[in-house]
């Protein structure tokens, strides 16, 4: 038999009646609200403090909607941090007009030794890619359709050329800043792109940092694409001996020579 509901809570309806938009989310019958879980067993319903009954979420239903929030964090940490492929040094820094190198846009007959490696490596990335060659061969345009490729499929990595990496840390050390977070971000990042290895004069400083991040990297496992014009071998000077020697773990060399591209533009779509 319905049980009538007591004079106080008559009393509590009459005074605040149900907004319509909440209407349909509770009942004045408790068995309405009441549900059966195949795992946590029946649900009773909260009572409402005016007389209502609303339907209790059980803790199969509260851990999946938890699992769902954290998917959906976790997404959109990683958009952020795709985001950051080439702004990640700071937006004087940025350096967003390579976002337009991809595969589709390199002649693949020019390089199609490289080409093929790079494309398989952007598929798989392990080791240390190594593009070095003559000027002008395509060794950015394919570091950077490397990490387009990840972009697009909305996997994190980080590029620079390395002469506008030292640029923002001497930006920031003039500027009484931490630039130590950009050298946890090379090391921490799935895959570091770097560019124009050899570009900038050896010195301790460039070669410390450079140490770090490929030191650090090789610690990790984590893989790491560079390009140069020196061989891997020569990168010494600039990398010095211990950094040399873990470039060398799983080295993917790929020399890439010819003429350069940058007299002859209309080899690029």
């Amino acid at each position: 038999m319905r049980r009538r509901p007591s004079v106080r809570v008559q009393v509590l309806r009459d005074l605040m009646p149900l907004p319509e938009a909440a209407a349909r989310y509770v009942s004045q019958n408790a068995a309405d609200k009441t549900w059966t879980c195949p795992t946590c067993g029946v649900i009773s319903p909260l009572v409402l403090a005016s007389g209502w009954y609303v339907r209790r979420k059980c803790s199969c239903e509260r851990q999946a909607e938890e699992a769902e929030l954290a998917e959906v964090i976790r997404r959109s940490v990683q958009q952020a941090q795709v985001a950051l492929t080439y702004t990640w040094l700071g937006t004087a820094w940025t350096e967003t007009a390579l976002s337009g190198k991809t595969f589709a846009t390199f002649q693949r007959e020019w390089q199609a030794h490289a080409y093929d490696l790079a494309q398989s490596y952007a598929r798989h990335s392990q080791g240390v890619l190594a593009l070095y060659g003559s000027y002008g061969t395509g060794k950015t345009h394919l570091l950077a359709a490397i990490a387009n490729h990840l972009r697009a499929e909305g996997k994190p990595c980080l590029f620079a050329s390395v002469v506008t990496l030292f640029d923002a840390m001497q930006d920031r050390i003039q500027q009484n800043q931490d630039y130590y977070a950009l050298i946890k971000q090379g090391v921490q990042t799935p895959l570091l792109l770097l560019d124009d290895l050899d570009k900038l004069k050896p010195s301790e400083f460039r070669e410390e940092v450079l140490y770090k991040l490929i030191n650090g990297r090789n610690n990790a496992g984590r893989p790491l694409a560079i390009s140069s014009n020196s061989t891997p071998d020569e990168l010494q000077r600039w990398i010095g001996k211990a950094g040399r020697s873990r470039l060398m773990q799983d080295l993917i060399p790929v020399q890439m020579n010819g003429p350069d591209y940058r007299l002859e533009r209309s080899h690029f779509r």
